[in-house]
């Protein structure tokens, strides 16, 4: 990759005010790249965590993914740059830890609405206008790819892994290729936090569980998947499409026998 690809071209990120979609961001900015952010934290919020001094090359847009004037004001904030669209990083997302029969109807929609209608809108907002041979980057999860008791989460990402092979096939005749990150357990302050009815004992609980079950036994930083989602939209990916790009330190792999290993001293930890 080099910078001459990434300047004077113009990607979208949303949910990047914090977290994993601030160090996506970041390293757009660090190549050069002209970024627009969708988040609903305010502009002027102290917590915004990407690197403000990129002013000129960055925008902020407020508001929700599932809302469709957020993609119309986010389709004037590409002209007004006057680059073209070459990404799109459907990177936000919520969380809620509660099964099937415990999750309300009202949190049920309002997550799906996010995480998946979300993706959906965004995709068809930016098909017409990105460039021919641009990327579109989903970010699913590992709870994407196995059984997980998180109903209305985990009915999201897999769903965001069916809405990208679709987007894929159609939008293959232009070159612009469609693929999802499936990231594993990474250290943010999402999972650390008490969440759908968890207290902050059983949180970290979480968190301790799934580092348990990773064979790199640890958490992600979150620039280690921002690492994975650029690679996706830059040119050495040019031939991969309709992909799950998995970034999970083994978990899926082989989580479950190297935790079993682990248990019976058969397999050292990793340190």
């Amino acid at each position: 990759m080099t910078e001459n690809y990434w300047g004077n071209k113009t990607f979208v990120v949303t949910g990047g005010a914090r977290g994993q979609g601030a160090a996506e961001v970041n390293r757009l900015l660090a190549l050069g790249s002209n970024v627009i952010v969708i988040d609903p934290l305010a502009p002027d919020s102290p917590d915004w965590a990407v690197d403000r001094t990129k002013g000129d090359r960055l925008r902020m847009v407020s508001g929700s993914v599932a809302d469709e004037k957020t993609w119309s004001e986010t389709l004037n904030g590409v002209q007004a740059f006057g680059a073209p669209l070459a990404g799109l990083v459907n990177n936000a997302g919520v969380t809620l830890r509660k099964t099937v029969t415990e999750t309300a109807l009202p949190e049920w929609e309002n997550l799906l609405s996010i995480n998946l209608t979300g993706a959906y809108l965004g995709i068809r907002a930016v098909a017409s206008v990105m460039m021919d041979g641009g990327s579109i980057v989903n970010v699913s999860s590992t709870a994407g790819l196995t059984g997980y008791f998180s109903a209305a989460y985990t009915a999201s990402k897999w769903g965001l892994r069916g809405l990208t092979k679709a987007a894929a096939i159609e939008l293959a005749a232009r070159k612009i290729r469609v693929n999802t990150v499936c990231p594993g357990l990474i250290d943010t302050p999402m999972i650390n936090r008490p969440n759908g009815g968890y207290n902050l004992d059983q949180a970290r609980a979480f968190f301790e569980g799934n580092r348990s079950m990773t064979p790199l036994a640890r958490g992600a930083d979150p620039d280690e998947v921002a690492g994975a989602v650029v690679f996706l939209l830059g040119p050495d990916s040019r031939f991969m499409t309709a992909t799950d790009l998995v970034v999970d330190g083994g978990m899926i792999g082989g989580g479950i026998y190297c935790h079993i290993g682990r248990s019976v001293g058969t397999v050292q930890e990793a340190v």
